[in-house]
């Protein structure tokens, strides 16, 4: 039941944070003494809100949200400054580098299906623009095949946003888990070639191609815990960690250029999203042997209207 699922506020953590007495690993606490996990950090409706509404760029770094508080800005109908600034007061405390709703680290899968959206659309907008740069092997035809890839994810992300209308929507989120994979693969096979080739990285490029391969497992990853196929996520999830290790955990900030800063920006968020990537097997294990419904849990996490961060509590 959905009113079993023990979720805490995180700010009411804080104080063991900083006392030392548990770390952070991803997206997970631990208890320092023992290396036990103790609680999750989850991305509720709320964070989907505000990260729908801000016009952020690829990797989105805190200060972005920090820029609206500052403004004392409503981006979103009935949400208030102050859950703003709670959620960036507590990323910047756990020394989170990036926003993103599971594509960058914060949750675990919770895919707001209308951020997702809006956030392919701003990334196909930017390779549109990119496209007379693009030097890695792409050219005309590569860049049709590009833009191919890039409508049929669309069109897979849309289906699981509409899923939720249909009577049965098992089998619909299956066929789109299945679909993404496929998107996935596609995503990362253009990353390892860019990673392979001589030469600087293009920085710009290689962000937009890494938004997308994260998009795809996330919301992939998403579909199955939305049918409950915990298991099945769980295997994906396991799959997916060690992809980005194996993509990312060689670069350098002299890998993207002469733009040490920049470079050195990005290495750390794809430190963090290797490190959250490694915490989900754990909370979809959690869920999976609590019996815990991934629906449910899924709902739950959407349904917050007051906090847009929350701990599951496994510690009990």
């Amino acid at each position: 039941m959905i009113s079993t699922i023990p979720f805490e506020i995180p700010a009411e953590l804080l104080g063991r944070v900083a006392s030392g007495e548990l770390v952070r690993y991803g997206t997970i606490l631990k208890d320092a003494g023992t290396g036990q996990i103790v609680k999750h950090l989850q991305e509720t409706g709320v964070a989907q809100s505000i990260l729908s509404s801000l016009a952020s760029g690829p990797f989105a770094p805190v200060s972005a949200l920090a820029d609206v508080v500052s403004a004392g800005a409503n981006v979103y109908a009935g949400l208030q400054v102050q859950q703003l600034k709670t959620m960036m007061e507590t990323l910047q405390f756990l020394q989170v580098a990036t926003l993103g709703v599971s594509l960058a680290g914060v949750g675990v899968s919770v895919a707001g299906f209308y951020y997702m959206h809006k956030r392919f659309n701003s990334l196909e907008d930017r390779m549109d623009e990119l496209s007379e740069t693009i030097k890695l092997g792409f050219e005309n035809l590569g860049h049709r095949d590009l833009r191919k890839q890039l409508h049929s994810t669309k069109s897979l992300l849309q289906r699981a946003q509409q899923a939720r209308a249909l009577s049965d929507t098992r089998s619909e989120y299956s066929e789109v888990a299945a679909g993404l994979a496929d998107q996935a693969a596609y995503f990362e096979g253009e990353i390892a070639f860019m990673v392979k080739n001589n030469g600087a990285i293009d920085l710009d490029v290689f962000r937009q191609m890494a938004q997308m391969l994260m998009l795809c497992n996330s919301v992939r990853i998403d579909c199955r815990i939305r049918t409950n196929e915990l298991r099945h996520a769980l295997v994906v999830s396991e799959s997916v960690a060690s992809d980005y290790e194996n993509l990312f955990t060689h670069l350098t900030p002299l890998s993207f250029g002469t733009d040490f800063t920049k470079g050195l920006f990005s290495v750390k968020v794809l430190r963090d999203v290797s490190d959250a990537a490694f915490s989900k097997p754990y909370l979809i294990d959690y869920l999976r042997t609590r019996r815990i419904n991934g629906a449910d849990y899924i709902w739950a996490l959407e349904e917050e209207k007051n906090s847009p961060l929350l701990l599951l509590d496994t510690s009990n």
